[in-house]
């Protein structure tokens, strides 16, 4: 018989066996390991480096609890997440998670599981939206993991591809209609759009923007805030306006700008404020966009939507030969690698003109 609280019994061939809980499976039972000794004492010692193995090792699932309490309890801890970045976890959880999957107890959830949750969003919504779906998913699994609440049941799932949808800009010839509608136009917001449409920079930048951000002598313009709205707590359809630093950490720049648009800055250079109204007042994005549409319509041009100017800033850019690196650091983007793979490819007559330089290279015999 075993000493209590020892789990050490003298089997029939003399030897002695020790058991301890190595794992849970999927179920939740747990699955014993088992050592052996010549000796009580051999035996004991090995259990007690198998039994501080097992605590580091083992996953501890919780018996009752469910993916939607471990969820709510993940998504309210962050702390270190933007507002925007909270409030789509909350819509994920609520609107995919919490009536389906997530009512499964963590100790019963699987692979299996996961990869059918992922099959079953794939014909319903598009690939991006499943990917941001499973992407915050999996964040609060891994999470639960390195809490030894499960192992690891997320990183094999086959996910749906995401294909590269077309980038829309405006032609050269409706940029310059658009410019000259602009021009002979006396609405404040339009040098906005002026602005956007030489620098790349986005909506949210454009509004949060002051005229402390702006050097006209040195020709630049410092990107250091961007405003959104924002979702009320728990996903309600109320929203308000939220002021943070831009989408990443490459996203604070500085930009040099043309003289053209230092000249028109100059006319309503103002000490402070933001520099969309003459009397430095906050500009909804919703009114800039309103605005944008009349615009376009006055221009006779197909409705588009308002980041098509940095798209359009984008082409024009590598039209004019601008090299990847530089137009990266001018938009923002966290590497080159992102700006190539959403506008190298829109750029084919630029391609063919590159290509035939390689004609030089080549010399007919004489």
């Amino acid at each position: 018989m075993a000493r209590k609280g020892e789990n050490i019994y003298k089997r029939k061939d003399g030897r002695y066996e020790g058991r301890y809980i190595k794992s849970y499976s999927i179920n939740g039972k747990p699955v014993l390991g088992y050592v052996y000794g010549k000796t009580y004492s051999e035996t004991k010692d090995k259990l007690t480096v198998c039994k501080a193995n097992s605590i580091i090792n083992t996953p501890k699932i919780p018996s009752d609890m469910t993916l939607n309490e471990w969820v709510e309890k993940w998504i309210d801890a962050q702390r270190q997440i933007k507002p925007t970045t909270k409030t789509m976890y909350q819509s994920h959880y609520k609107n995919h998670i919490s009536s389906g999957i997530g009512q499964i107890k963590l100790k019963k959830l699987n692979e299996d599981i996961i990869q059918r949750f992922i099959d079953d969003l794939t014909p319903k919504y598009s690939a991006k939206t499943v990917h941001s779906i499973y992407s915050m998913l999996r964040l609060s699994l891994a999470e639960a993991r390195r809490k030894k609440f499960i192992s690891d049941i997320y990183s094999d799932i086959r996910m749906p591809k995401v294909k590269q949808k077309a980038v829309r800009v405006l032609s050269r010839e409706e940029q310059k209609r658009l410019e000259n509608v602009i021009l002979s136009s006396n609405n404040r917001y339009d040098i906005g759009i002026l602005i956007c449409l030489y620098t790349g920079i986005r909506i949210g930048e454009l509004c949060a923007l002051k005229w402390e951000n702006i050097d006209l002598k040195a020709g630049v313009i410092n990107v250091t805030q961007t405003v959104q709205r924002v979702r009320d707590k728990n996903g309600e359809s109320k929203t308000k306006i939220h002021f943070d630093s831009p989408k990443s950490l490459a996203s604070v720049r500085t930009i040099p700008i043309p003289e053209f648009l230092v000249d028109e800055l100059n006319k309503y250079k103002r000490k402070s404020g933001f520099i969309l109204r003459d009397s430095g007042k906050f500009t909804d994005t919703r009114n800039i966009c309103r605005r944008f549409k009349k615009l376009l319509k006055e221009a006779g041009i197909n409705e588009i939507n308002f980041h098509a100017l940095r798209h359009t800033f984008s082409t024009r850019a590598l039209e004019l030969g601008f090299d990847p690196k530089t137009l990266s650091e001018i938009l923002g983007h966290s590497n080159v690698t992102v700006t190539l793979n959403l506008y190298a490819h829109s750029l084919p007559e630029h391609k063919r003109s590159e290509m035939n330089k390689m004609s030089k290279l080549f010399e007919y015999p004489s």
